[in-house]
C-alpha cells in the first residue's frame, strides 16, 4: 500500500471518526434530554434496574465524548499532518 494511500484512508477514517463522534453527541444529549423528562414521573424498582445501567453508560460517553474521542482525532490530525509533510516535500 503506497504511503498517498494510507494517507487517504486515514483521512477518511478521521473524518468518519469525527462525524461518529458528532452523532454519537447528539444522541447522548437527546437521551439525557429523555431522561430527564421522564425521571420525575418514573419512580419503581424497574427504575432503580435501569439507573444502575444508564449511571455508568452515561458517565463512560460523557468521558469518551469530552477528553478520548477529541484526543484520538487531534492524535490523526497530528499523523495526517506529518504524513502530508512527508508526501510534500
Amino acid at each position: 500500500m503506497s504511503m498517498d494511500t494510507q494517507y487517504a484512508e486515514m483521512k477518511q477514517f478521521h473524518n468518519a471518526l469525527a462525524t461518529f463522534n458528532e452523532h454519537l453527541n447528539h444522541s447522548m444529549r437527546d437521551l439525557a434530554k429523555m431522561h430527564e423528562e421522564v425521571s420525575p414521573l418514573w419512580q419503581d424498582e424497574m427504575r432503580h434496574t435501569y439507573d444502575n445501567h444508564w449511571n455508568p453508560l452515561n458517565h463512560k460517553m460523557r468521558r469518551y465524548l469530552q477528553k478520548q474521542g477529541p484526543t484520538y482525532l487531534e492524535f490523526l490530525r497530528k499523523k495526517l499532518r506529518y504524513m502530508e509533510g512527508y508526501l510534500h516535500r
